[in-house]
């Protein structure tokens, strides 16, 4: 999304997000020759928890490829997907447990907003 947002925030899960990508853009394209988008958002990722009281520390390692190409659409459940059609694309990315399932979102959900599902209600929590 960080490289091919002009494709990619066209997607309906990617809405409200083109926020964000004006602030960290400018810094992933100065850093470019150091550290490739997949890098910078993982260790946003990994400080992140660290303002969390009682959140897992995980390690950051860098090396990630530079990305190639968009994502394809609809890669992303949307909410008003049902539960199995969730539950599959989460198995096909290798999540299959409940558990794992409810941990990715459920914490996603439980840091973010939405700004465009609700018309009118700009970051609306998700939870």
């Amino acid at each position: 999304i960080a490289t091919f947002n002009e494709t990619e925030l066209t997607f309906p899960a990617n809405l409200g997000i083109d926020d964000i990508l004006d602030e960290i853009g400018p810094f992933i394209l100065k850093h470019t020759n150091t550290m490739t988008p997949g890098d910078f958002i993982q260790l946003a990722g990994a400080l992140s928890l660290v303002q969390c009281p009682g959140a897992p520390r995980i390690p950051f390692f860098m090396g990630r490829a530079q990305p190639k190409a968009a994502s394809p659409p609809n890669l992303v459940p949307q909410p008003f997907d049902s539960v199995a059609s969730i539950v599959q694309r989460f198995n096909e990315v290798g999540f299959t447990t409940p558990e794992e399932i409810v941990s990715v979102i459920g914490g996603s959900h439980s840091v973010a907003g939405a700004d465009d599902v609700v018309p009118g209600l700009q970051g609306l929590p998700f939870d």
